[in-house]
């Protein structure tokens, strides 16, 4: 794993990974929807990591989409953990300073993703790509059909 041959969108996104997964285990936020934001940083470092362990394998679709979709994900699920325990957030920090710091810290690293993802996605050229389809774009357009057996070319 070579950290330098990554853009500074991947190494970016690798911060907030990093901080989610830390806020979440240390913080105490790897609960209920809090799962969700914890596998969406671990997915998010797949992604970005999956070309140096495997150079021959390729994603079913644009690095810059996975990563909109994943870090949007993580994004908005540790925006809604932090809206819920909006109005006890000061007891946490009085009574379990640690816990509330890392929490925010995973709070910071899900928006780090998301925004990561974004600016990926608006790297590769702004067209959603996901799925193993022929064009994978979603504008609804396919290929035209082949030409009948025995047809001129």
């Amino acid at each position: 794993m070579d950290f330098n041959k990554l853009s500074s969108n991947d190494k970016l996104a690798v911060y907030g990974s990093v901080a989610t997964l830390v806020g979440g285990i240390v913080g105490g936020t790897v609960s209920a929807l809090g799962w969700l934001a914890f596998l969406a940083a671990i997915a998010m470092l797949v992604v970005i990591f999956l070309p140096q362990f495997s150079p021959t394998t390729t994603l079913p679709g644009s690095k810059g989409s996975f990563m909109l979709v994943i870090g949007g994900v993580a994004a908005i699920v540790m925006v809604l953990g932090l809206l819920t325990i909006i109005g006890l957030l000061g007891y946490y920090f009085q009574f379990a300073a640690l816990n509330a710091i890392f929490f925010v810290i995973g709070v910071i690293g899900g928006v780090v993703m998301g925004w990561a993802g974004w600016q990926a996605f608006q790297a590769e050229g702004g067209k959603f790509q996901m799925g193993s389809g022929g064009t994978g774009g979603t504008s609804g357009e396919s290929a035209p059909p082949p030409p009948p057996p025995g047809a001129a070319s």
